[in-house]
């Protein structure tokens, strides 16, 4: 994996609570938005490729503040980056009233390439992308979810980064009790880009248990970039040390103002 994605993948904590809970990377929130983003072909097919270029950062974009349609979900789907890709699915989430593209997430769990031919299915079919895909149809679906979790739980420890990193996000979004260990081990632990999202992890987590890993790591790192990237998201996240009282205002103050 490069290196420039890594970090580029990894700054999207502030976003991912910023945006009600939607993963987008640093350089999508720094683009301007408009009231209508055109969906740009960068270049024509290469000779025996399915599916055209597209400008995917600005899709996910059209995604994220929901004026995709479907067909721009799909085109969406066609994204050669597993990095870019995984974070679009991810996003998708902000679609889920729209039957095609809940249709669309089914087919892709499904791997039916027969009905979505142009989709990137050599990066669909396999983690991290897949992570984010049964972590987003785990956020729909309301049953039945077992699949998509044991799918997400069965990459808790490997050996990808990216891979951990998609795990801990998406523990993140399930809130169950049961990973807030494994979140705060990975919190906790010495690789950085992991570090990073299972702080975001932690953020989406909600709940006291959470914030209060999250306050018990921040103190550990105080003074240090880790620290202060967790006490930002306690802020953010879970309004983290609550504002002081404003001391009430007496009659004898009154005058004396």
């Amino acid at each position: 994996m490069k290196q420039s994605h890594i970090f580029a993948g990894a700054t999207i904590v502030a976003g991912a609570i910023a945006l009600g809970s939607v993963l987008v990377s640093a350089m999508e929130q720094s683009l301007p938005l408009t009231e209508d983003i055109d969906v740009v072909v960068i270049d024509e097919p290469v000779e025996g490729a399915v599916a055209p270029r597209y400008d995917y950062v600005k899709l996910r974009q059209k995604i994220t503040y929901g004026r995709a349609t479907l067909a721009d979900a799909r085109r969406a789907m066609s994204d050669p980056d597993g990095v870019s890709l995984s974070n679009t699915i991810h996003a998708l989430y902000t679609m889920r009233q729209h039957r095609g593209v809940v249709h669309l997430l089914d087919g892709m769990w499904a791997i039916d390439e027969a009905k979505y031919p142009e989709l990137s299915w050599d990066l669909i079919s396999r983690p991290p992308a897949r992570i984010a895909l049964a972590s987003t149809l785990n956020r729909i679906r309301i049953i039945r979810t077992d699949a998509y979790l044991a799918y997400i739980r069965a990459h808790k420890h490997d050996e990808r980064e990216f891979n951990r990193a998609q795990v801990a996000v998406s523990l993140g979004f399930n809130g169950h009790l049961d990973d807030l260990p494994y979140l705060k081990a990975m919190a906790d632990g010495d690789n950085r880009y992991v570090v990073q999202s299972a702080v975001t992890g932690l953020s989406l987590f909600g709940g006291k248990r959470a914030r209060n890993v999250l306050i018990e790591l921040a103190e550990k790192y105080q003074g240090t970039s880790r620290g202060r990237l967790m006490t930002d998201m306690l802020r953010q996240a879970y309004r983290w040390p609550p504002p002081k009282p404003v001391p009430a205002t007496t009659e004898e103050g009154r005058d004396n103002a």
